[in-house]
């Protein structure tokens, strides 16, 4: 048996790269369901079915915008419901837009910040606290960047997101 196999995770970034990459791979070891979230519900839903075809993985697709705190513990909740658990959170999501410390507004930065820091903030804090009350020794993992160390002037506020999820 591998780690995956018979474990219920939730990814974000279903909809395409990276996290679409993990789900897809995470069903293919064995996971027993996976709930992927993003914004896009069409791009989902279509990888979500790709995936569950592909593997026979029970996937999930809910429509999620990480700014929306409600929107990422309904999520949570969803996969809850679903699956009875999970054991394994992924936080694949990021934007990268472009913006230096003399021209980021304060749109931008919050939309930064949302997405990257304080969705998977609250997606931690909700999966945790169905670890504890399971007693779940199971695994959380933020997708970083090497921005988070260096930081990049023409994507200030992406390498301080990232440098908040390092630390986080």
């Amino acid at each position: 048996m591998n780690k995956i196999e018979n474990k219920f995770a939730l990814v974000t970034g279903g909809t395409q790269g990276l996290g679409s990459a993990i789900a897809r791979n995470f069903a293919k070891a064995g996971a027993a369901g996976i709930v992927t979230i993003g914004r896009s519900e069409e791009k989902g839903k279509k990888v979500a079915n790709e995936i569950k075809d592909e593997t026979g993985c029970n996937v999930i697709f809910v429509k999620t915008d990480l700014p929306h705190i409600d929107q990422c513990r309904n999520a949570v909740s969803i996969a809850k419901k679903e699956f009875g658990k999970l054991d394994i959170l992924v936080n694949a999501a990021g934007i990268t837009d472009r913006g230096n410390i003399v021209d980021t507004s304060e749109e931008l930065f919050d939309k930064m910040i949302g997405v990257n820091l304080k969705g998977p903030y609250f997606l931690i804090q909700d999966t945790v606290k169905i670890m504890i009350e399971q007693n779940i020794q199971g695994s959380i993992i933020n997708i970083g960047s090497v921005a988070a160390m260096t930081g990049q002037p023409f994507i200030s506020t992406y390498c301080v997101s990232k440098g908040a999820l390092a630390t986080l």
